[in-house]
């Protein structure tokens, strides 16, 4: 038996063994209880308002464990590719304020305690009066006295990987006066590797090389952040948030070649990767009373430090036959700071003005070293002889914004803004200057009922990485920078249709839309190039179900049902053969299924999930490849509320095996020009994997 399922199965057989063990009353923070649904949450015109009631059959830890067990809502962390620091960010909001700079809204969240929260009130964004919200966003109503902490320790095991027994958080928050304060640390390792095959046919189908090999990936990071937050007055609030993050990596791959036909190779490949990375953020706001209305000042600053060294290295039966090294280092910075001034005008209308100004800058240097055989020493390529790029972007721009209530059941909300911005790479620069905004609506027919809509002119935000010309020694693909590379702008129109059904039941419909300009994507650059770039225009279309079912109205008591499936169709003119294809690694179709049940009476969990995601092809100027998966992705778990006041999880993911698979063909030159040359078939094996939770508070 493998060591992983003989883990997993010493696991499932101890963890009902100890939790019968503790049949004697024992303390338990969380006061576990069984309520029905319509006893732990009302719908009301300003909402739906949750109750800790609703939550106690989970055993939360901490408000992110909370907000998950909310039906239908989904938290959007604020963070991604968001340009600047905008309007709206994070889906929730905290006693009614937002989450201010580009602090990670689900990392923060974690922070939080669970017995912090008096109420969950799920608005509808528009009804929020803060612009850019839509959609349902969760208004966490705290209450911090004392001092109180969460702790988790999460190990990790799989087949012929090391275990990962370093994962883990512990978090403190409290009050002391006007002062409000968490503070966490979180060792976050990572264990990943597979198992490969690929497969290489030629342009008759034959097959002349089979290549095995196996890639493990080992990596440590340390995480530290703070939040505070001071009121020194009641209509006055300062807030801090720190973060600093270091991690490395280290990758290495050995793969075995075998010839089939005299077209293929007999070769052992050996590559490896290393890094010692940094990152720190820190952010801050002021907001008081000004004039008439209430100001607001943000500051937001990071840093990321990211050196990184490839070697690729090939061997036949005799000697060292090819040797490659790049070495590379980035640094990157952001410097925000924005102002918002707020009033309300005869009461019911919501007015905001914003300022924002912005800096970014990434700093690249990168060399590429040949193996000269004959004197076992690396030589610099003088194509690549520590080649510097410097990208920067200042940006500057204004909104006004209005919110209001036109009746009590129709909330309006809509911006107007301007954007000036240059982007400067070495002796080019650019300026532009572009128009955005939207205008947005919360219809809600009944209490039970709301239909969303919103129209938006956006501004994308740029991969700075993009300027950059790259090397993959892997697969020997080079990457062309791009210094004419500018962002992409779309019209985005999306309607949403939420029931709330009753007893915890809920179904949304979804579909959203957009026409882009300047997309960015894969494009020819001279002769032979490959860069990322700028297509003319492209356009998308998306529909998204989702519902949750609650058991209990058909006499399966704390069973819960949630299905989610998403269709995705999209446009763009490939910029080789001026055929319409869809947007390279564009999403096409998703589907998921989770199933809970919190068994009544006991402190006993199980339930699973299963899901797949379909991508769109990725074009490249000699390549077409295709990301699959063999089989839908699974898990199952096992859970347990109170092991000696702690909560225990055993998770079980990739049931099925499901194997990772990538088709890649080549031409022997352009698209546009060459002509097929080969496939490879490349299938990725991660096995199943065991991890275990433990958690509690204190």
């Amino acid at each position: 038996m493998s060591n992983t399922f003989s883990l997993s199965l010493l696991a499932v057989t101890l963890l009902p063994v100890t939790a019968l063990a503790l049949e004697t009353p024992v303390p338990n923070p969380t006061n576990i209880t069984i309520a029905k649904a319509d006893q732990a949450y009302t719908q009301k015109n300003t909402g739906t308002h949750y109750t800790p009631a609703y939550f106690h059959q989970y055993a939360p830890r901490t408000a992110t464990d909370m907000l998950s067990r909310i039906p239908g809502y989904g938290l959007r962390s604020g963070r991604g590719r968001r340009r600047g620091l905008g309007q709206g960010g994070a889906n929730v909001l905290i006693n009614g304020a937002r989450i201010s700079g580009k602090t990670s809204a689900r990392e923060q969240l974690g922070r939080i305690p669970a017995s912090s929260i008096i109420e969950i009130i799920i608005i509808d964004g528009a009804s929020a009066h803060i612009p850019g919200l839509t959609g349902q966003v969760a208004n966490l109503i705290i209450n911090t006295q004392g001092v109180t902490g969460t702790w988790a320790w999460n190990p990790q095991f799989r087949n012929h990987r090391a275990p990962n027994l370093y994962d883990g958080e512990i978090s403190v928050s409290g009050e002391s006066g006007a002062l409000t304060y968490a503070a966490s640390l979180q060792s976050d390792p990572f264990r990943f590797g597979n198992v490969t095959t690929k497969a290489l046919t030629d342009e008759d189908g034959v097959l002349y090389e089979i290549r095995n090999g196996d890639t493990d990936v080992k990596g440590n990071a340390l995480i530290g952040a703070v939040d505070l937050s001071w009121a020194p007055r009641t209509d006055q609030l300062v807030s801090l948030n720190a973060k600093y993050k270091t991690s490395n990596l280290s990758r290495n791959s050995v793969s075995h070649r075998s010839a089939l036909t005299e077209r293929g190779s007999t070769l052992q490949a050996i590559s490896g990767r290393r890094g010692d990375n940094w990152k720190t953020e820190i952010g801050a706001d002021y907001e008081r009373p000004a004039l008439f209305g209430k100001l607001k000042l943000i500051g937001f600053y990071s840093f990321s430090h990211k050196p990184s060294r490839s070697d690729f290295n090939t061997y036949d039966t005799v000697s060292h036959t090819e040797g490659s090294r790049y070495i590379s280092n980035t640094d990157r910075a952001e410097a925000i700071f924005r102002s918002e001034f707020s009033w309300v005008n005869r009461g019911k209308n919501n007015w905001q003005f914003d300022v924002e100004g912005a800096f970014n800058s990434l700093d690249h240097t990168a060399s590429l070293f040949d193996l000269n055989l004959s004197t076992a020493q690396y030589e610099i390529d003088p194509d690549l002889d520590n080649l510097r790029t410097r990208v920067e972007e200042k940006r500057a721009e204004t909104t006004l914004s209005y919110t209001r209530n036109l009746s009590s059941k129709l909330d309006i909300q809509s911006s107007l803004g301007a954007e000036y911005s240059e982007l400067l790479q070495s002796e080019l620069s650019r300026k532009f200057f572009r128009l955005k905004g939207f205008i947005s609506s919360s219809y809600k027919p009944s209490s039970t009922f709301s239909i969303r809509t919103k129209i938006a002119r956006d501004v994308g935000q740029l991969n700075f990485g993009d300027f950059l010309s790259s090397v993959n020694l892997d697969d020997g693909e080079e990457n062309t920078g791009n210094a004419n590379l500018v962002p992409q702008q779309s019209w985005n129109g999306q309607i949403e249709f939420d029931k709330d059904l009753g007893n915890g039941n809920r179904f949304k419909f979804r579909i959203n839309g957009s026409k882009i300009s300047d997309i960015v994507d894969r494009i020819p650059l001279g002769e032979d190039g490959d860069a990322v770039g700028n297509i003319d225009s492209a356009h998308t279309i998306a529909a998204h179900i989702s519902t949750t079912l609650k058991g209990d109205q058909w006499g399966a008591d704390g069973t819960q049902l949630d299905i989610a499936v998403g269709l995705h169709d999209s446009s763009v003119e490939d910029p080789l053969l001026f055929f319409n294809r869809d947007i390279s690694r564009g999403e096409k179709n998703h589907w998921n299924v989770k199933f809970r049940h919190d068994i009544p009476q006991t402190k006993w969990a199980y339930g699973g999930s299963i899901g797949e995601h379909h991508t769109a092809l990725t074009y490249r100027l000699e390549t077409i490849s295709h990301n699959t998966r063999s089989k839908p992705r699974a898990g199952v778990f096992l859970e347990h509320k109170d092991v000696f006041g702690m909560k225990a999880r055993l998770n079980l993911n990739n049931i099925l095996n499901a194997l990772d698979e990538n088709t890649l063909i080549y031409y022997t030159a352009r698209r546009d020009i060459g002509v097929f040359d080969r496939t490879e078939f490349l299938s990725q094996r991660q096995g199943t994997s065991v991890k275990f939770n433990l958690s509690g508070t204190f």
